[in-house]
Parts: C-alpha cells; structure tokens; sequence
C-alpha cells in the first residue's frame, strides 16, 4: 500500500487547515490512502465532513499517541 501524497489527501479532503502534528498527519495521510483503495476517492470526498470531524476528535481526546 503505497500513502498518497498529501497535496492528494488535501484535494481530497477539501482543507489544508488540518489539526496535528506532522507524525499525526503522517498517521491521516496513510489512514485516507487506505480508505481511496478500499472505497474509492469519491467516497472520501463524500464523506469528508464526517472524516474531518472524527479526525478531529481524535486530535483532540489524544488517540492517536503520537
């Protein structure tokens, strides 16, 4: 599984403001490409709102222990 670039991510996603550390990001980046090659980029772009929301959250609460 190769991670998508991030400019990629961020088409995807609709945003660059993007909370976390780069580590973190690093962690979205490749959770994202996981979920393009499972589901489709539509899809991420579909659920973009939802995605960023609990991306947020788990910034946010500390889950992601980076």
């Amino acid at each position: 599984m190769k991670t998508l670039p991030p400019e990629t991510v961020y088409r995807l996603l609709g945003t660059r403001s993007i909370p976390g550390t780069d580590v973190e990001l690093q962690k979205l980046f490749l959770r994202i490409s996981e979920l393009a090659e499972m589901n489709g980029e539509d899809w991420i772009v579909q659920n973009r709102e939802r995605l960023l929301r609990e991306w947020e959250f788990a910034v946010q609460s500390g889950l992601l222990f980076s």
